[in-house]
């Protein structure tokens, strides 16, 4: 029981892991989208009579991928450190109990 107990607690925290991985990989596409526009607009547009330069703003595409990387980011870091987190603390607990277990067989000898 508490080997199978343990495998689901590992599983669980390997699909945490996973989804937050997924999240910031969704993230990672979205800022690459982002930079790539705000690279197209580095180019400016100058009129050979006005020495003004107008920009083409994409403004409200480039503020919805901003806006939509952020929390993708935010919930992927959550979720991967979570996962991984409760990973290490199952393995150390799993590592104590193991001690304790020896040192219960070294006390009964």
């Amino acid at each position: 029981m508490h080997w199978v107990a343990r495998q689901r607690f590992h599983h669980r925290s390997a699909l945490m892991q996973g989804w937050g991985v997924a999240l910031l990989f969704a993230a990672c596409v979205l800022w690459i989208w982002l930079a790539f526009l705000l690279a197209d607009q580095a180019d400016a547009y100058c009129y050979s009579t006005v020495s003004n330069c107008e920009r083409i703003t994409d403004l409200p595409e480039l503020i919805t991928l901003l806006t939509l990387s952020v929390p993708l980011s935010v919930f992927g870091a959550a979720l991967l450190i979570g996962g991984s987190v409760r990973r290490q603390t199952s393995a150390h607990i799993h590592q104590v109990i193991e001690m304790q277990l020896a040192e219960d067989r070294a006390r009964e000898k």
